[in-house]
């Protein structure tokens, strides 16, 4: 486990074995229940169970976990894409940056393109915002043909996010 950052109310921690979880508690977390996540801590767990070791970064306030966001490399090409496979923050914390700001970590720690598949219109058009274009047929994507819906933040937008990287955060640890 590594704090990555911290602004005057949150600690950012990567976490990298299932134990790291441990540390926190969760909040109680309610978006991805409807997609059959019932226990996020245990689901945490498993996702740090996996190798390649994921991206598993997470928004902590007063020992608790409150956002995260989880970047997985995608199996077919694992040094040229990233996956955001989800990312959510607590209602209650919401409107306050934690989702940029854990998404701007993700982006550094992340080598390669991004791309994202958004569950709902909420969150394309949160996407959209920072970036993110509908994936068309290019030469990179040609031979995947289940690429309905995916979206791609180009590299001139992740270099845009990365140049104002340090502005978000009162200390950065990376």
């Amino acid at each position: 486990m590594h704090l990555l950052a911290e602004d005057s109310k949150y600690r950012y921690y990567l976490l990298e074995e299932p134990y790291d979880v441990d540390h926190f508690s969760v909040i109680d977390f309610d978006f991805f229940k409807l997609y059959g996540i019932v226990d996020y801590k245990e689901t945490f767990k498993i996702w740090l169970r996996k190798f390649p070791r994921p991206i598993f970064i997470t928004a902590i306030s007063e020992g608790e976990i409150i956002g995260f966001i989880y970047i997985d490399s995608w199996e077919e090409m694992p040094d040229v894409v990233n996956v955001l496979r989800a990312q959510e923050t607590h209602q209650n914390f919401r409107h306050r940056k934690i989702g940029y700001k854990l998404f701007v970590l993700g982006l550094f720690l992340s080598p390669s393109f991004m791309i994202t598949k958004p569950l709902t219109k909420e969150a394309e058009h949160f996407y959209h915002k920072l970036g993110f274009e509908k994936i068309e047929n290019t030469a990179l994507f040609s031979r995947f043909h289940s690429l309905t819906g995916y979206m791609i933040l180009p590299l001139e937008k992740k270099e845009m996010h990365l140049n104002n990287f340090a502005n978000y955060f009162e200390k950065v640890y990376l």
